[in-house]
Order: C-alpha cells, then sequence, then structure tokens
C-alpha cells in the first residue's frame, strides 16, 4: 500500500468530522437572535408576558369583583377594585397584538380602562352597590371594545 493510498482515507474521513460536526461558533438560538436583532425581539417578548400577565390579574380581579358585587360582599368587592386597579400598572409600554399602527389609540383604551376603574372603585367606596355594577359594566364595555380592535 503506498503512501497516497493511506493518506486519502485519512484526509476523508478528518473531512467528513470536520464538515460533520455542530458549528461551535454560532451558538444557541437566542444568542444568534440578539446579534442579529440587537435584542429587540426578546425586549418585545419580555413586554408582551408582561402584558399578558397584567391582564390574566386583571381577569381574575374582574371575575372576583362581579361575584362580590352580585353578592352585596363591599370588603371583597373593594379589595378586588384595587386589585383591579394595581393590575394596570405598567401598561404604558404595552402595545396591541394586532393594529400595530393604532397604538395611540391603544393606549387611549387603556386610559380610559383606568378611569372608569377608578369610577368603580369610588362607587364601591360609597357603599353604592347598584351603581358599582353599572360602573362594572362601563369596565367590560371598554375591555370589550379593545379586545375586538387589538386582540388576534
Amino acid at each position: 500500500m503506498t503512501l497516497f493510498q493511506r493518506t486519502v482515507p485519512i484526509f476523508a474521513l478528518a473531512g467528513i468530522l470536520i464538515f460533520a460536526s455542530p458549528a461551535a461558533g454560532h451558538g444557541p438560538t437566542e444568542q444568534k437572535e440578539d446579534m442579529h436583532m440587537g435584542g429587540a425581539h426578546r425586549q418585545m417578548e419580555e413586554a408582551m408576558k408582561a402584558q399578558h400577565e397584567r391582564m390574566a390579574n386583571f381577569q381574575e380581579a374582574a371575575e372576583m369583583l362581579l361575584s362580590a358585587i352580585v353578592h352585596s360582599a363591599l370588603k371583597p368587592a373593594l379589595e378586588a377594585a384595587e386589585k383591579l386597579e394595581r393590575s394596570l400598572a405598567g401598561h404604558e409600554s404595552d402595545m396591541p397584538h394586532k393594529n400595530r399602527e393604532q397604538a395611540k389609540e391603544f393606549q387611549g383604551l387603556y386610559s380610559e380602562l383606568g378611569k372608569r376603574t377608578a369610577n368603580l372603585k369610588a362607587a364601591i367606596q360609597a357603599n353604592d352597590l347598584p351603581e358599582s355594577a353599572a360602573a362594572y359594566g362601563q369596565v367590560l364595555q371598554t375591555c370589550a371594545t379593545c379586545h375586538r380592535k387589538f386582540r388576534d
């Protein structure tokens, strides 16, 4: 066997091993995204996650509030209204899922939701449960308007 016949299979094997191994310089997918998009995609995902958490807290508080109003339970109604109000904090950087070019209108609906939530809380604090029920309906009206226009 000649030297040429021995070296060719060795170089062929070395080439196969080199080209078959994963590229170590590319790193995980998250790092690629950060490299290519400057982390903007990750920030947007984190903002959406925070927005979804706020809305889940808002929904939970709204359900608690409905039950408290129906059962004329003033203290639980006030606690739920306060939770509802707290769940809106931090919405200033939120963006709609669709119709993103209308972000200003989206923020306007958030602002309206805040006002209506404050009115609801005031009605509960005044121990006016019938007015609280009407104010709760106004809050839900804002929710429905926003979801119809901006939610996926």
